[in-house]
């Protein structure tokens, strides 16, 4: 059966298929003048209207606690799964701040432990990667980071032409260079250069230079990225997490010591033990962590999908990597 061709979406942004994400883009801008208490509790209702609206990734939320929790009740992972959308909801909101509000302070306020390590690792002349994860309050945390230390990110396109494009320009106000994450040759660079370049590696990005690692005690398609990066250029890899204070009070930025012995002699353990950091972290506030990302797409061969429709098995080659 012949696969449908792909519409291709016009090349001029002003073109009428794309007014949708502009208004959305101009109501979000309009948000950020709101006061963050009020941020806070439209976030929490637009999180939870998200998650009545969009079936698939109420699905795919369902299908990761139930897979990263079994120890919980079906009753205990519903109200996670609510949280999390209400904490999806709620970075909306964050994004509009980091985005439009020349001192997000005057909303909000933040701490960030641990900055000493990020300097020391500066001082050995090799860069630092920011090892992180895929947590909803990133944007407005990487936003607060840079107020403190210059930081490249590493970014992966958004799926929206127009939200792309703001998102480059608004990031590209107060972010040192943002560099594409399939660009390796430009993180190795800027690592090069001592640099502190701040990365996700929990991504499904496929079997191509991933193995499959536990994330939550479930196999998992895990980029060998942060090893090698590490051994190739003697860079640090520091762990930096962060997360939104319960009290609505502001935001909390944990940078914690380089990760000793690292890289080690075997990729493998190497992922293992950075799947094992991103864990630990997440399991301090798995509200806050995007559960509506398919984390487990790619599947072991010989493995069922994990999610309705999901088709990304991994080849026979790839099964004992």
């Amino acid at each position: 059966m012949q696969k449908k061709k792909k519409r291709k979406r016009p090349a001029n942004l002003h073109h009428p298929l794309y007014w949708p994400s502009w208004l959305g883009v101009g109501l979000l801008r309009l948000l950020a003048a709101l006061p963050y208490s009020l941020q806070l509790r439209l976030g929490r209702l637009v999180g939870r209207l998200l998650g009545r609206m969009h079936r698939k990734r109420r699905e795919t939320v369902a299908a990761n606690l139930a897979a990263c929790f079994p120890e919980l009740s079906v009753a205990e992972r519903a109200v996670l799964a609510r949280q999390s959308f209400e904490s999806l909801g709620i970075a909306l909101f964050e994004t509009a701040i980091a985005w439009w509000i020349p001192d997000p302070t005057a909303r909000c306020m933040y701490r960030i432990a641990g900055l000493e390590h990020i300097h020391a690792g500066l001082q050995r002349g090799h860069g630092v990667l920011l090892c992180s994860a895929h947590l909803h309050t990133a944007e407005l945390a990487g936003r607060f980071m840079v107020m403190e230390q210059p930081v490249t990110i590493v970014y992966r396109p958004q799926n929206d032409r127009v939200i792309e494009a703001i998102a480059n320009r608004r990031r590209a106000r107060y972010y040192g260079d943002m560099i594409h994450y399939r660009d390796m040759r430009g993180i190795v660079r800027a690592l090069l250069h001592n640099e502190v370049v701040w990365y996700a590696p929990d991504i499904d990005a496929g079997t191509k230079r991933s193995v499959f690692t536990p994330f939550f005690g479930v196999p998992a398609a895990s980029l060998t990225a942060t090893s090698r990066l590490a051994r190739l250029t003697g860079a640090s890899v520091v762990p930096c997490f962060y997360y939104r204070r319960s009290d609505g009070t502001g935001y909390e930025i944990v940078v914690d010591p380089p990760l000793s012995n690292f890289p080690g002699s075997d990729m493998l353990q190497d992922t293992i033990r950075i799947n094992r950091v991103i864990e630990d972290a997440v399991r301090l506030h798995p509200e806050q962590y995007l559960w509506q990302h398919r984390r487990f797409k790619t599947r072991p061969h010989g493995e069922a999908p994990l999610y309705p429709g999901s088709v990304r098995p991994a080849s026979p080659s790839r099964r004992d990597s």
